[in-house]
Formats: structure tokens, C-alpha cells, sequence
């Protein structure tokens, strides 16, 4: 028998909630409730790695303000010098002004993403919880893909000149880290890894401040480098495994190694987004129509990302049971947000574009 068909998917509580749309009321058991938050936190590769600041919306609320504030600098306490160093200062100390109210930078929740299955007699699939995994790792998985797909676009619109696009150039487009010395070339040599440690240190930060995020092509020219290979072959000092932990693929320089296959690009010359392994953008110069040069991962601070959830709204699921097609018919939601911070300021680099060098 065939299910019926439904354009009309209906979120109690949620984003219409009333009269006769308000059809899907039922929450269904916790456990399974549960299992769809878990698939679906395993499978977040660039969600795991933003600071989650859902506590601060837990009694209501879609906006948080973070202040965004300017450096300070120190002064010589007794005017300085080896002559000096024991003469008291015969001056007022002075105070620098600082406006009354610094900038901010706002996280908006207003994203909202979910996934359907109608399954049938479902009365019978409930006493095996293994078969019921099935469906929720699915739930889950496609919840993580799409939150995962709305950071990396966000990640690809900061870093890069987005020349044919209606988007401006983002706020640390020029921030690039060539990683080879060949034109569109995935490969990561050792002058490339030289070229990261020291964008690293020059951005006043340590190895340990950033994650290098590849996608797999660039991740799988690592074992041509014996080093990388060899590290991830024999796991820690330890001698324990490396586990592979949210597309945890080891360290490289000193900083830990991510691959995803969720990468997002606006194609060459494009308007419009798309998933890909193998994106393309221009990261070399503004005003440059051309956006075919390769990015081959993200250099990520690991203050550079927050995101927040609704209250409750992490991972909601919700049921009803459909009559017509004797099916169980499931829904599991989310609502968040996220914010992505950094400059093309010295010291406020956030983010890196890896790349090879543009033709």
C-alpha cells in the first residue's frame, strides 16, 4: 500500500502551531527522542566544533549579545628603560578612553531544519530497539548534514571574494594559507605546513588555538607525508589507537586534523550553493570575477564558531499516527543559530582559507 503523500507538515509548538494544521501533537517515547539527539551530535563534524551557547536561551529568547571588544595595550610603569627602571613616574598615569559602549557581535537563532519518515505499523518495529536505531540514526544524520552544510556556507561567504555573487566580500576574505606550490594542486607539502605554523604565530595565537578542517581529497595527500602517516598509524605517544572521533583524522603541525565531506561553495561564476568534496571560490583577489581556485579546508579558531538552540528545540521529534496509510508518521526538527567571528585584523584571524596557489 502506498503512503499517502503530505505537503502539509505541521510542527506543534512550533513555527505554526495552531487551528487545523496543528496536527502532529504526540511526542513519542524518550528513548527515541534521545537516540536522534545522540546520531546526530556523533555526526556533526563543523557543529562540533562551535562553542554551544544554548544555556544562555534556556528560558526563552531568539538573539545573544556578545561584546566585541578592542585590544589593549600596556605601558611602561617607570618610563621605561635599564636607567629608568627604578624612577618613579612624576605624572598622573594616563587613562585611555574608551567609548561608552563597545561594538557586539549578534547570534541569531533563526534557523530552522527538519527531517520526515512515515513508517508503517509501527506498533510492531517499537519492542526492537535496534530496528527503530535505524531510523533514528537517519533522523539524525540528516539533521547534522544540514546544520553542518549552513556552517561551512557561512565559513566559505567570510573567507572568501565572493566577486559574482550577490554576497559582499566576507569579513576575512584574504585570509589564505597556500599549503603547496602548485596551482590546484590537493596536495599538502612540508612548506605548506610551514606556511600554516607560521600564519599561526604571526596571528599572536598557538597550534593548539586551531583546527585544520580538509576535505578528503586534500585529507588523503597527508599519507604522502610519513610523518602525518606514521603518527596516524601508531596513534598518540601513548601507543593507543587514534580514534576517530567526529572526523578526527590525527595531528598535523601541532593541530588537530578534521575531514569533512560537507564542504559548501557558490560554484564558479554562481549564485547558487552547493555541496561538494572538491569546492571551488576566489581567495587570491578582490574584484576578480573568475572563482574557479581550489579550497582545500579551513583553518579554524577554536573561538571562531558559536552556535545556540531554541529551547528544547536541539533535536525535537514529534509523532503522529496516520490513519489512510496505517503508518506512524515522524518529524524530528531543530531551531538554532550561529555566528561566526574574526577579522582580517592581525591577532583577530578567526579563519583561514587553505588553498593552493591561484594561476
Amino acid at each position: 500500500m502506498a503512503l499517502a503523500g503530505t505537503n502539509n507538515v505541521a510542527l506543534a509548538g512550533g513555527l505554526r502551531d495552531t487551528g487545523v494544521e496543528a496536527t502532529l501533537q504526540h511526542f513519542i517515547p524518550e528513548v527515541w527522542g534521545a537516540s536522534i539527539m545522540d546520531y546526530m551530535e556523533k555526526n556533526l563534524v563543523f557543529g562540533a566544533l562551535a562553542n554551544d551557547m544554548s544555556g544562555m536561551v534556556a528560558n526563552g529568547g531568539d538573539r545573544i549579545h556578545l561584546p566585541k571588544h578592542t585590544e589593549l595595550t600596556a605601558s611602561d610603569t617607570y618610563g621605561g628603560g635599564t636607567a629608568a627602571v627604578e624612577t618613579l613616574i612624576d605624572t598622573n598615569l594616563a587613562f585611555a578612553k574608551s567609548s561608552a559602549k563597545e561594538d557586539e557581535y549578534t547570534l541569531d537563532i533563526n534557523q530552522a531544519i527538519h527531517s520526515a519518515i512515515s513508517i508503517t505499523d509501527v506498533a510492531r518495529v517499537q519492542s526492537s530497539y535496534d530496528v527503530m536505531n535505524l531510523y533514528t540514526s537517519k533522523l539524525g544524520y540528516a539533521l547534522a548534514k544540514k546544520v553542518d552544510q549552513y556552517i561551512a556556507l557561512e565559513l566559505f561567504k567570510s573567507i572568501a571574494f565572493n566577486s559574482a555573487n550577490a554576497d559582499n566580500d566576507g569579513a576575512q576574505a584574504g585570509n589564505t594559507v597556500e599549503l603547496n606550490t602548485t596551482h590546484d594542486s590537493y596536495d599538502i607539502i612540508a612548506a605548506g605546513v610551514s606556511n600554516m605554523m607560521e600564519a599561526i604565530y604571526t596571528n599572536d595565537s598557538t597550534m593548539d588555538d586551531y583546527v585544520m578542517v580538509l576535505t578528503p581529497k586534500c585529507y588523503s595527500s597527508l599519507f604522502k607525508l610519513a610523518d602525518f602517516a606514521r603518527y596516524d598509524g601508531i596513534g598518540n605517544s601513548l601507543g593507543s589507537q587514534v580514534p576517530l572521533i567526529s572526523g578526527f583524522a590525527g595531528k598535523l603541525g601541532g593541530v588537530e586534523v578534521i575531514v569533512s565531506n560537507n564542504f559548501m561553495h557558490y560554484g564558479a561564476g554562481s549564485t547558487s550553493s552547493a555541496q561538494s568534496a572538491t569546492p571551488v571560490g576566489n581567495f587570491s583577489a578582490n574584484g576578480v570575477v573568475d572563482e574557479s581556485e581550489k579550497l582545500l579546508g579551513f583553518l579554524i579558531h577554536k573561538d571562531a564558531l558559536s552556535i545556540a538552540y531554541a529551547r528544547e528545540m536541539k533535536a525535537r521529534v514529534q509523532s503522529d499516527y496516520h490513519l489512510p496509510s496505517l503508518s506512524t508518521r515522524f518529524v524530528a526538527d531543530s531551531v538554532y543559530g550561529c555566528l561566526l567571528t574574526g577579522s582580517t585584523t592581525a591577532g583577530n584571524k578567526k579563519v583561514f582559507a587553505l588553498v593552493s596557489p591561484a594561476s
